[in-house]
């Protein structure tokens, strides 16, 4: 018998979401299950998807995770929650428009293009 590795529970659902490639290009998905540490992802074409990159669990961004791929098959990919859902709750795809902001200039090469808020006190 095989032991099972995973440190939460997943439950089983079918759940349309997105995978936000780069701030512009989302990719659809579907959630096969899912757990507070991780998830089963299907999708087209696992080879398009980064090796880390933020799941949109809502069309407008509100509920998202952050993921790092830890398997792949060609249409299926497990990804481990990589930041706490408060972290992830507080991050933005792009940054706003504050003067006063101390917001380093996205690099163009890293992907996906994430950018945390300002802490302020």
């Amino acid at each position: 018998m095989i032991k099972e590795k995973r440190q939460a529970r997943r439950q089983p659902l079918r759940y349309t979401a997105w995978v936000a490639v780069t701030a512009e290009q989302r990719l659809g998905c579907v959630v096969s299950d899912i757990s507070d540490t991780g998830a089963r992802i299907d999708v087209q074409d696992s080879t398009t998807i980064p090796d880390h990159f933020v799941l949109l669990l809502s069309s407008n961004g509100a509920a998202r995770r952050f993921c790092r791929v830890v398997w792949r098959k060609p249409t299926q990919m497990g990804v481990k929650f990589e930041r706490s859902l408060a972290d992830a709750a507080n991050a933005t795809l792009a940054p706003k428009a504050d003067a006063d902001a101390d917001v380093p200039a996205p690099d163009a090469a890293a992907a996906p293009a994430i950018v945390e808020p300002a802490k302020t006190e």
